[in-house]
């Protein structure tokens, strides 16, 4: 097999710090073309990356190049017309976390997926992390015993990201969407992935728009897209999931709260023989009557270069990536669940709510 020629469909920030430096240095890999509705930022990350081409629009890039693989890395509610597009043109596809922003479009993805043999994978960056992989390990070995408790997440006191990301009808929600996707889904992949039945969400835009000084935030590489003015969005979220296994998960994530910062993202597994958490890496357990609290010496890798390779390592194979779409559609069908919980103020059930065959989508697979 030759060399994989990948395109990337948005030239802004994570594209250009996530996907396209490390498409550049991959040895297997011959970066074609970038894609972005801003032709000069497209021409001229093209440029910078090595690419041979740049277009406006997706379309004009399926029909001019001979792509084996793509990026998403656009907005939420873009990520599903486009990697369908993808599909439609026998490419496979990288999208950026959240694999969309609707559980029934994400699971008609996934049969699309299936149906046409390809690759989609989904940016769950944080799976890749050696301290993730170190913890799973002990999990898995049985080393905490049966889990029944899990605490996950990520709380920014003054860390709202501008443009789009605050925009509902183009973000799909707030920081649940944004920095909750991630945290949910390595607590979720980290106890085996078990299916959920209950959640109860509470979210509020407790803070909203703020002048806090001294404090850095995101800005997006497109000077277009540096300001909230649309935002109908939470800032402050929390849930609890209840699993078929007996496991229940308690979630927090905020963009901006008045208390304290939480360094990244924290998740805290306890099991009937021991404990584990990331940030920091320790393991928790009782040995000869003394309780034990050991931290894991783990050399810290670069988990998005480490997700990249596995992605042209699945596209090479033909093997199924660690993140599939269905895994992707589950994080979202759990986030609408969450969704729901809090609009209507009571406990949702999501195996019968959300999870349930969608029979009857008029859909072209």
């Amino acid at each position: 097999m030759g060399k994989i020629r990948v395109g990337v469909i948005g030239a802004g920030t994570i594209a250009e710090i996530g996907h396209l430096p490390y498409y550049q240095q991959h040895p297997d890999v011959e970066l074609v073309s970038v894609v972005d509705m801003n032709l000069e930022r497209a021409r001229s990350i093209a440029n910078k990356f090595g690419a041979s081409s740049a277009y406006q629009t997706a379309e004009e890039m399926f029909e001019n190049e001979d792509i084996d693989a793509v990026s998403i890395c656009t907005s939420n509610v873009s990520h599903i017309p486009l990697a369908q597009l993808a599909i439609t043109n026998g490419v496979d596809v990288l999208i950026e976390k959240p694999i969309g922003i609707s559980y029934a479009d994400a699971q008609a993805l996934a049969k699309k997926v299936a149906k046409n043999n390809r690759i989609c994978m989904v940016g769950m960056t944080h799976r890749f992390r050696n301290e993730a992989i170190a913890a799973k390990r002990f999990i898995d070995n049985g080393d905490v015993g049966d889990v029944y408790y899990v605490k996950a997440k990520i709380l920014r006191r003054r860390g709202t990201p501008t443009g789009w990301f605050t925009d509902k009808s183009i973000a799909g929600g707030g920081p649940l969407m944004d920095i909750g996707v991630h945290v949910l889904d390595l607590a979720w992949w980290l106890v085996g992935k078990p299916n959920p039945e209950t959640v109860t969400g509470h979210l509020v835009k407790g803070i909203g728009k703020y002048n806090t000084e001294m404090f850095s935030t995101w800005n997006s590489s497109q000077p277009e897209n540096r300001e909230n003015q649309i935002f109908d969005v939470e800032d402050f979220g929390t849930a609890l999931i209840r699993f078929d296994n007996g496991i229940v998960l308690h979630l927090e994530v905020s963009w901006a709260i008045n208390g304290a910062q939480d360094e990244g993202l924290k998740v805290e597994v306890f099991g009937t023989k021991g404990g584990i958490s990331l940030e920091p890496l320790v393991y928790y357990t009782e040995m000869n009557n003394i309780f034990l609290e050991s931290k894991l010496a783990i050399e810290k890798n670069n988990p998005m270069e480490s997700e990249m390779n596995h992605f042209i390592e699945s596209v090479q194979t033909r093997n199924q990536p660690l993140i599939d779409a269905n895994d992707g559609a589950k994080i979202i069908g759990m986030l609408e669940g969450i969704y729901l919980s809090s609009d209507f103020k009571k406990e949702i059930n999501i195996r019968k709510d959300i999870f349930k065959l969608n029979t009857d989508l008029q859909m072209d697979l």
